[in-house]
């Protein structure tokens, strides 16, 4: 017998016996715009979709629109969520939020999360669907935006629409453990969206390392990140990855990043030879698909942009 099998059964049995109770309505959509921008919680859209009721929440149809979704222990109002939202308002207060709230962050169990990846993506996938059959939504203005398991939800959104094609997900450490361990319906991969790109920054912890979009950044090689003492739980390093990408929403160029021959050479920093670049962040700009490596400062809070021409590429 596979060794896997019985941890997956036990898993199974546990999430079926909670999923069976679940409906539409365990899924809460929050809506953001320039007005309400600064609540911690948005306007929520009513779990039986209804096209007014969307515009009622203030939703506008011909502004970009973000999906902002959290992960592990976590709800809309974390964090990962209000750092991202807050960024994306500063930048530019001409933008569509929507933040997900797709599980109980007072759920400890992490392996039913991991099993309820796919029902939260197929619901993602609704919405996305219904939006852009009411004319609310054309899928080239819309980005989906996951941490940790958060992007395995998107990915599974990007697989099971049917409306037609993700114009791009970013993976912000995408979630590691339980992921390849057993089956998942929708890993994240680059065949969910025209544009994936990944930021890892604890491969090997909480986050995965392996390369999975057309363009996977190594921020301080992806593993542990600078500033983060003592992160026993990886949870600092985990957290780092929405912390740039909001850097990067408010200063698009503040992370230059240099091509390496794959995912290793980015772990392990070695990157000498490259003489090709990328931009990391909300306005990713690259040339070459593959792995990247930079360098940024530490500190819990920020700026954690560092000038490329002050460190070694080894």
């Amino acid at each position: 017998m596979n060794a896997r099998a019985p941890l997956a059964a036990l898993l199974l049995v546990i999430a079926t016996a909670t999923l069976a109770t679940a409906s539409s309505s365990c899924y809460k959509f929050y809506f953001y715009n320039k007005n309400n921008a600064g609540e911690k919680r948005g306007n929520l859209i009513a779990s039986e979709f209804d096209k007014q009721d969307i515009l009622d929440a203030g939703y506008d149809p011909a502004l970009p629109t973000k999906v902002l979704i959290h992960g592990f222990l976590n709800d809309d109002t974390s964090a990962a969520v209000q750092v991202l939202k807050n960024a994306y308002f500063e930048a530019d207060p001409s933008v569509n939020v929507i933040a997900f709230n797709w599980d109980n962050k007072m759920n400890p169990i992490y392996g039913m999360w991991v099993l309820k990846v796919a029902g939260a993506g197929q619901r993602l996938a609704d919405l996305v669907d219904f939006m852009v059959e009411n004319e609310l939504l054309k899928l080239d203005q819309l980005h989906l935006v996951g941490h940790s398991l958060g992007a395995h939800v998107a990915a599974v959104a990007g697989e099971r629409l049917t409306s037609g094609r993700l114009a791009r997900i970013t993976g912000l450490d995408a979630a590691g453990p339980l992921i390849n361990f057993f089956f998942l319906d929708g890993r994240l991969s680059k065949d969910d969206a025209d544009l994936v790109d990944v930021i890892h920054t604890n491969g090997g912890g909480l986050g995965a390392v392996h390369a999975v979009g057309h363009v996977d950044f190594y921020p301080n090689g992806g593993v542990m990140q600078p500033g983060c003492r003592w992160d026993m739980s990886g949870s600092c390093s985990h957290g780092r990855s929405y912390q740039l990408m909001a850097e990067s929403i408010v200063d698009p160029k503040a992370f230059q990043a240099w091509k390496c021959g794959d995912n290793k050479d980015a772990v392990h920093r070695r990157c000498s030879n490259s003489k090709v670049y990328a931009f990391m962040g909300e306005k990713v700009d690259f040339s070459e698909e593959g792995s990247y490596y930079l360098e940024t400062k530490g500190g819990l809070n920020g700026p954690f942009s560092r000038a490329i021409d002050t460190y070694s590429l080894f």
